[in-house]
């Protein structure tokens, strides 16, 4: 991972001479370079770029991508979560481009588009602005606002809005979806975006919003055409993945999922629970043990949450219907389940809880937010602890 991280450092931060330096003739050929996902979390939705190629000076092929963010800016992680990530155009020499993913095993593909010259010097004079040091920086957007729509947009806008796309391959999906198609699903990274993103998610996609995806992005220009011609002229293979990174990004956890360890967890509390009742000593010790460290968990991830829902402004995570049944609070009552003193104030906590379950089921329905099948586990434990609870704090009032 780290050497990973290193050579894709390495390679962000290699910059272009000046303008003056860049000499470019009346010959150039312009190309969508998208770049396959990988095993990675980062990797996992691919990555888009433009080639610039001089046909008549082959030292001259750059490579422009919007894919570049600074590890030491001040704030970055406090910046990233709250969703104010600053991203910038990066650029750099193809070869050193093509190197990086070679070393990483995965895979790139090149359409050359069938532009004039007009279209490509208005094209190239918009990216070489763009890059100038007080253009090149860009708030990201993961859905609205990538690597992707960005070449998206400004190849359209070279063109004059002159594409003509043909959707009849776009089939009806949403956000959602198509995160799912490059996370994969029952694994911890879809379990954790499950988790993170809303309902906004969760409706059909436009044509546009779709494009958010390289692979996507690739498939519509396959799929286009400009002044009656085929826009890509030509579309050929740089890079094959290698195989035992396929076999990476393919494998699916099973005794790691996510859905076998929640339920692993449900049944585990049912059989503390069990002995409990018979009056096991050292299970009334743990189940509440249990307790504790499930509901300082879900506390935890729920302070997550209701931070991205009412303060990040990353798009598409407000309006969770997951912060119904995960409180910050929580946290709190992890402790208080221990103190005899807090029985009143627990009892009516773990009422709250109840109906937040409630509530949270039928809203849900409602608005149709994406449940993960590991919340199913989760949501049945957290109702049986607040049954526990009820059930500890009759037996304390009867002491």
């Amino acid at each position: 991972m780290a050497k990973k991280l290193f050579y894709i450092i390495l390679l962000y931060i290699v910059a272009l001479p000046v303008k003056a330096q860049i000499a470019f003739s009346d010959s150039l050929q312009i190309s969508l370079v998208t770049c396959s996902e990988g095993p990675d979390a980062y990797e996992r939705f691919g990555h888009s770029a433009i080639r610039v190629l001089d046909l008549k000076k082959s030292d001259m092929d750059l490579v422009f991508h919007w894919g570049v963010f600074d590890f030491n800016a001040p704030y970055f992680v406090w910046r990233f979560v709250k969703g104010e990530t600053d991203y910038q155009l990066g650029a750099t020499y193809t070869e050193s481009f093509v190197g990086d993913y070679r070393r990483r095993g995965l895979s790139m593909t090149e359409q050359i588009l069938n532009l004039d010259q007009s279209e490509i010097k208005t094209l190239f004079d918009a990216i070489w602005e763009n890059y100038q040091p007080e253009n090149r920086v860009y708030r990201y957007s993961f859905f609205f606002d990538n690597c992707a729509t960005r070449p998206f947009n400004r190849i359209n806008s070279a063109t004059d809005n002159s594409i003509k796309f043909d959707t009849t391959w776009v089939k009806p999906i949403t956000l959602r979806d198509m995160i799912q198609e490059k996370t994969n699903t029952n694994n911890w990274l879809d379990f954790g975006i499950s988790l993170a993103v809303a309902n906004r998610a969760d409706r059909q996609a436009y044509f546009k919003e779709q494009m958010f995806l390289p692979g996507y992005l690739a498939e519509a220009y396959n799929n286009a055409t400009i002044g009656g011609k085929t826009l890509v002229k030509e579309e050929r293979t740089i890079l094959e993945m290698r195989p035992e990174i396929r076999e990476k990004i393919e494998a699916q956890p099973f005794i790691t999922s996510p859905k076998i360890v929640c339920w692993a967890i449900f049944i585990l509390f049912l059989i503390l629970w069990r002995f409990a009742i018979l009056g096991r000593k050292w299970a009334s010790f743990s189940i509440r043990s249990f307790e504790s460290i499930f509901l300082f968990v879900t506390g935890v991830t729920g302070a997550i949450l209701y931070f991205l829902n009412f303060i990040s402004l990353h798009p598409a995570v407000d309006h969770n219907v997951n912060c119904l049944w995960l409180l910050p609070t929580n946290i709190i009552f992890a402790v208080l389940i221990w103190v005899k003193s807090a029985e009143k104030v627990n009892r009516i906590y773990f009422f709250i809880i109840f109906a937040g379950i409630i509530a949270y089921a039928i809203i849900n329905a409602c608005v149709r937010q994406y449940v993960n099948p590991a919340f199913g586990p989760l949501l049945f434990t957290m109702i049986c602890i607040c049954a526990h609870q009820n059930q500890r704090l009759l037996y304390w009032r009867k002491k």
